[in-house]
């Protein structure tokens, strides 16, 4: 069973408290004691609309596809449980995505709180550590989601947890797939002003100390707006240096503008690897014919090799289903977002009573699973809260009928992962 609701306001249990004289401001709180019963509520925050609407393209293929897994309920600890699902869309704004959290918190009794965008995970996470509800939340380089909760990573939470990759993985990655290329070394960057932009672009941990330390000159442009229409400046300063890989964090529409201008310019570099712009097919597809040979980290493609914990669908036959569904190619967020139902579903489970918040946190902060995209262990992992999810990189490939293919062309932090192909050296060659 599924509803959507609408954000709203409501008195959360810290008001309701501080009302009766029971808790002084700022203070944390458990949740309170919840009655067995037969039915588990999960809530569902997505951001189907606004600057992340990309990253939720699957959501009305997967909820349905999780509902139907488990129409006949849930089995835990000899109890069969009825699922609902409850969703809202943040519309990729923190402030709507904090009222929401509180009002699945408050007013909906959430038994786990899922949530997947990465403007909107910090307030989401915060709301549900202050109530003591179990979260699990994805797709944000995990200092971006740990350090604006203020937490530290040999430290952690108590009932949020995260999965994704950090920035010294993307990082590694880049560096690995440049450093297999006769290039001059000279990179320009890119970083939107936004919190996964000033992650990627900060002086202590992202980027920019890290190329330089691997022997690349960077040659900086400050940080742009988010759905800026306008690169000329950063352009010209990236042909005026001679650079010869342009890397970066864009909306496909912002890499779309980037890119014409650039042509418009003179500016041809010999390698572009972008985050998140790429990911997409119809990113790249937006490009026409001069997206060949752009290159990305990759979370997951349909070429992984391993199977759905839910449905035990392999990850080609979870794509397959998908464009048999919507018409659509398959998307990377597809594989992760339904990695994060089998990571929500697999603490219920793991906890041995999932109407105990106590014990679903500790069973997802200790959690090891197999799911569509890897394993996901946050037991052994040196974040507290936090599973690794490896990524590989690899090149877009036009084909002869004028359709994009994704290349596995480096593995080397993700050798289960089988290879496609070699990283080639020029833009369209």
């Amino acid at each position: 069973m599924s509803k959507t609701v609408s954000a709203g306001t409501s008195l959360s249990r810290r008001t309701l408290l501080k009302a009766g004289g029971a808790l002084a401001l700022g203070s944390t709180f458990p949740m309170p004691a919840i009655a067995a019963t037969q039915k588990l509520k999960i809530g569902y925050i997505t951001g189907a609309t606004g600057n992340m609407a990309p990253f939720a393209e699957a959501d009305p293929f997967l909820i349905p596809l999780v509902q139907q897994a488990f129409k006949d309920g849930l089995e835990i600890g000899g109890t069969t449980y009825d699922i609902e699902i409850v969703t809202a869309d943040d519309q990729s704004n923190p402030d709507r995505a904090s009222t929401i959290a509180a009002q699945f918190i408050n007013g909906d009794q959430v038994n786990l709180m899922l949530a997947m965008n990465a403007l909107t995970n910090v307030p989401v996470a915060s709301q549900c550590e202050i109530a003591g509800v179990p979260c699990i939340t994805t797709m944000d380089p995990w200092q971006g989601w740990m350090f604006p909760l203020g937490g530290k990573p040999d430290v952690g939470f108590e009932y949020v947890n995260h999965f994704f990759w950090g920035i010294e993985d993307i990082i590694s990655l880049y560096v690995g797939m440049w450093d297999s290329l006769p290039t001059n070394k000279v990179i320009g960057s890119c970083w939107p002003n936004d919190p996964p932009g000033k992650v990627f672009g900060d002086a202590t941990i992202g980027f920019p100390p890290a190329l330089a330390a691997a022997g690349f000159k960077v040659v900086e442009t400050g940080s742009f707006q988010p759905g800026a229409d306008d690169f000329s400046q950063q352009i010209a300063l990236f042909r005026d240096n001679n650079v010869e890989i342009v890397t970066g964090l864009f909306s496909p529409p912002e890499w779309a503008v980037f890119w014409r201008q650039a042509a418009q310019l003179g500016f041809k570099p010999k390698v572009a690897t972008v985050a998140k712009a790429l990911l997409f097919p119809s990113g790249i597809e937006a490009l026409g014919t001069t997206g060949d040979g752009m290159s990305t980290e990759i979370w997951w493609t349909p070429e992984y090799p391993f199977k759905s914990s839910i449905t035990g669908q392999t990850s080609k036959e979870l794509a397959d289903a998908y464009t048999a569904a919507t018409g659509r190619n398959w998307t990377q967020p597809l594989g992760v977002v339904h990695a994060l139902w089998e990571a929500g579903i697999g603490a219920l489970k793991a906890s041995g009573d999932p109407t105990n918040p106590e014990a679903v946190a500790a069973a997802a902060r200790s959690q090891v699973i197999d799911t569509v995209v890897g394993k996901l262990d946050w037991n052994t992992s040196p974040v507290k809260n936090v599973a690794k999810l490896k990524i590989a990189g690899g090149q877009w490939r036009l084909k002869d009928d004028g359709a994009y293919d994704l290349i596995v062309t480096y593995n080397k932090s993700a050798p289960d992962v089988p290879l496609g192909g070699d990283f080639s050296l020029e833009l369209g060659s």
